[in-house]
């Protein structure tokens, strides 16, 4: 059919819907099932490891995240009133230099 004059269109054979020659198209069920063996779980978890010990291998400790124990650290050196300066020698009596954080002077002591 012509969908714009209605008129049916010369030399097209349009099937019925229920013809005899057709056969009803049916799903087919796959042959193969996918299922979860022990086999394939242990080759993840290899395949997950391996990749977590590469990556841990080549980032360089500089770029590695800061865990809870490096940030407690830093809090407790940032605590401290003094910080012993390393590039400094040391006084005429032998004591070491420190800076001290709120006078922001060195003190030998």
């Amino acid at each position: 059919m012509n969908w714009k004059n209605k008129q049916l269109i010369k030399g097209l054979k349009v099937p019925a819907l229920n013809s005899i020659d057709e056969k009803p198209v049916l799903a087919e069920n796959p042959s193969l099932q996918e299922k979860m063996s022990l086999a394939g779980i242990g080759n993840a978890a290899a395949g997950a490891a391996i990749a977590e010990i590469a990556k841990n291998i080549i980032t360089p400790n500089a770029n590695k995240p800061a865990t809870k124990k490096d940030i407690d650290d830093l809090k407790a050196f940032f605590k401290a009133r003094y910080y012993i300066v390393k590039n400094m020698n040391r006084d005429i009596h032998g004591r070491s230099a420190y800076y001290d954080i709120l006078s922001g002077n060195i003190i030998y002591k």
